[in-house]
């Protein structure tokens, strides 16, 4: 379990933040006075963290890097414990809040593997919690400017550390939930896929695999994992034109579990939903859980050099770089140059 000392530490910058910025959330809830901390309880603490808003996260992230605590960059980590004989263990949460709709280039690739390594060398974690500190958006993915005339050494670096942090993630031995509030595109829809649930907010957020749009076919691994989630059928049709879909519409589908109407909600039914999975004997969870994904790991990692020459192949294309220089535009509001590479 996570040391006591950081525990009531961080319960103590929780609670003030729930008077400053949350007090809705727990309006019962027991506040500190003089020297003395009163401990909230484990299920409000849990809630307070998924729920805090990204003024909130952006403050907590600096107060635990001044007490070098679990803080890589734009992401940081954190452990609930979960109380009771049933359940020993914590819940880990990872909040994504990059520049720019949480989009990934290599520095914020390695600042989320850091993340990941945090929770994966924690001890009795039962529980993730994949979030995001930016409002509008879980993640819009890759940045696109990364890969406008990117070197083949630098989209392979780049590359193998994209589908190494989703295989942990789908690897890990404990139930994970994407906490979905906004967008959530291409890599950020691969990220959402990797946790074993996905919870959306109903938002104008759309959600989907759009690498098609932009000259890039959809890895085999990523196309079989969302075949699994929803259908051959709906893969075909969506994948092979780039659409992405409103949570609503991708409810039915399988591609999110369930859709609430707000954080809060979320915050609340992945607090739950961890807690009931945390009471199942960890060794037997985690033993089933990789007996399931076992076979689809295997096919993940015999496909690594195929998958990465295969989309190598398809960036460096002259035609896949010119939609790539008009999607840069477009989000820009400039017109392409006409000259541009």
């Amino acid at each position: 379990a996570p040391a006591t000392s950081h525990n009531r530490s961080e319960q103590l910058q929780i609670q003030l933040h729930l008077r400053r910025t949350i007090g809705r959330l727990a309006p019962t809830a027991p506040m500190p006075s003089g020297n003395g901390l009163t401990p909230v309880p484990p299920d409000t603490c849990l809630r307070i963290r998924l729920a805090v808003t990204a003024a909130a996260r952006r403050s907590l992230s600096t107060t635990a890097a001044r007490r070098g605590e679990s803080t890589a960059g734009p992401f940081h980590v954190a452990f609930s414990e979960l109380a009771g004989p049933l359940s020993p263990g914590c819940v880990a949460t990872i909040t994504m809040a990059c520049a720019k709709a949480n989009s990934f280039d290599l520095a914020a690739l390695e600042g989320l593997s850091h993340a990941l390594a945090q929770v994966e060398a924690q001890a009795g974690v039962r529980g993730l919690v994949l979030q995001s500190g930016t409002a509008g958006f879980f993640s819009a993915g890759f940045s696109l400017p990364v890969f406008h005339g990117i070197a083949q050494a630098d989209f392979e670096r780049l590359w193998a550390l994209s589908r190494s942090i989703f295989r942990r993630l789908y690897a890990l031995p404990a139930p994970s939930i994407a906490a979905i509030d906004g967008h959530a595109l291409g890599l950020g829809c691969a990220l959402a896929m990797a946790c074993q649930h996905r919870y959306a907010v109903r938002s104008p957020g759309l959600i989907g695999l759009n690498e098609v749009a932009v000259g890039l076919p959809v890895p085999q691994w990523l196309a079989e994992r969302f075949r699994d989630l929803t259908s051959l059928r709906a893969a075909e049709e969506l994948l092979s034109t780039g659409a992405s879909l409103s949570v609503a519409s991708a409810l039915p589908l399988g591609l999110v579990d369930a859709v609430f109407d707000s954080a809060d909600d979320v915050a609340t039914a992945a607090s739950t939903r961890l807690r009931q999975c945390a009471a199942a004997p960890r060794a037997a969870q985690a033993e089933t859980l990789e007996a399931l994904r076992r076979e689809y790991l295997a096919r993940f990692d015999a496909d690594c050099e195929r998958d990465t020459a295969q989309l190598w192949r398809a960036i460096s294309r002259p035609d896949t770089q010119n939609a790539i220089r008009a999607a840069i535009a477009r989000l820009s509001n400039k017109r392409p140059s006409p000259s541009a590479a």
